[in-house]
């Protein structure tokens, strides 16, 4: 089982349906680790991971979706099977990283319910878990004690900025609660949610930028 690593190419939507409804049903058996991902963190999280400023292997991110550890069955469902549907996901969400392309499986829209925006929440929540698996990376081009680093040359001065902007958004969709309490207004809110589609798209630009010029 590999991960894509080609140019943008049509999806099989009815393979990727019948992958997200299998692993939607594991992810949700009472037979699941403890801690493990729910569906909605589940795509954010591995749409975080696709973007790939270095290259990976479904084993270094696989465990984390089970709370750290891959199990070897879950209830009825082999692992085999799993694994196969989880990169069947990745590897779609890795073809719209690389055609500039964010599709969500929610509607982007602020609330005031939380009931009404969980699942944009519970995708920012899993996003940023993806971020995480990739922060040592990001932190080794955008730190600013590397300003004067070949590293740091590769990437355009205000990306620092922008990803901290980008990170900003994600972290707002993923609390909007807390975000009011610190500041942030309910247009701000609307304007963040709005843009989420775009943050991202712009959060895979600059980790391709990354790994292109790492790699020559």
């Amino acid at each position: 089982m590999s991960v894509v690593e080609v140019p943008p190419a049509p999806k099989d939507t009815g393979t990727e349906a019948k992958a997200r409804l299998f692993v939607a049903e594991v992810l949700a058996s009472p037979q699941c680790p403890a801690y493990s991902m729910n569906k909605d963190q589940l795509d954010g999280y591995l749409r975080a991971v696709a973007v790939e400023p270095k290259r990976t292997e479904p084993k270094d991110w696989l465990p984390l979706i089970f709370g750290g550890e891959l199990p070897s069955q879950v209830g009825d469902y082999p692992i085999d099977a799993i694994i196969k549907a989880l990169i069947c996901i990745y590897n779609s969400h890795r073809i719209e990283v690389l055609s500039h392309q964010c599709a969500l499986p929610f509607p982007c829209e602020y609330s005031e319910s939380r009931d009404a925006r969980i699942q944009a929440e519970q995708w920012a929540r899993g996003f940023m878990q993806g971020y995480i698996y990739w922060q040592d990376i990001w932190s080794q081009y955008l730190d600013e004690n590397q300003t004067g680093s070949n590293l740091a040359v590769i990437l355009p001065s205000s990306a620092n900025d922008e990803l901290d902007d980008i990170l900003a958004t994600i972290s707002a969709v993923a609390d909007a609660d807390y975000a009011l309490l610190t500041g942030v207004t309910i247009p701000d809110l609307i304007h963040m949610f709005n843009c989420l589609p775009q943050k991202v798209i712009e959060y895979g630009r600059i980790a391709h930028i990354i790994r292109i010029n790492s790699q020559s």
